[in-house]
């Protein structure tokens, strides 16, 4: 199953794939991420039928459906590329520094 997902997703999914079970809780530390953020990516993946969450009375344990799944990272959106360095000819500059 071909997917295409962010790169948190892409994330979330590698690991789902080593660390198995895990919790909503312990993925949220591993990742270092705000509950709202992490809230958004995993109802994403719900929503591709990715993942399933199994709450327990204590625990929401996170259960990947498709192990075998080949993901599609989509490009960061709002990211721009800007060159690094121009270089300068120096024979165009009038100034003493270039002389």
């Amino acid at each position: 199953m071909k997917v295409q997902v962010d790169a948190l997703q892409a994330r979330i999914i590698s690991i789902l794939k080593d660390w198995y079970p895990i919790t909503v809780e312990e993925l949220k530390d591993e990742l270092s991420l705000p509950s709202g953020v992490l809230e958004r990516a995993l109802k994403a993946l719900m929503v591709k039928g990715i993942i399933v969450l199994e709450p327990l009375t204590d625990k929401t344990y996170i259960r990947l459906l498709v192990p075998e799944i080949v993901l599609d990272v989509e490009p960061r959106k709002g990211t721009k590329h800007r060159p690094r360095h121009r270089s300068v000819d120096q024979t165009d500059d009038d100034s003493i520094m270039y002389r």
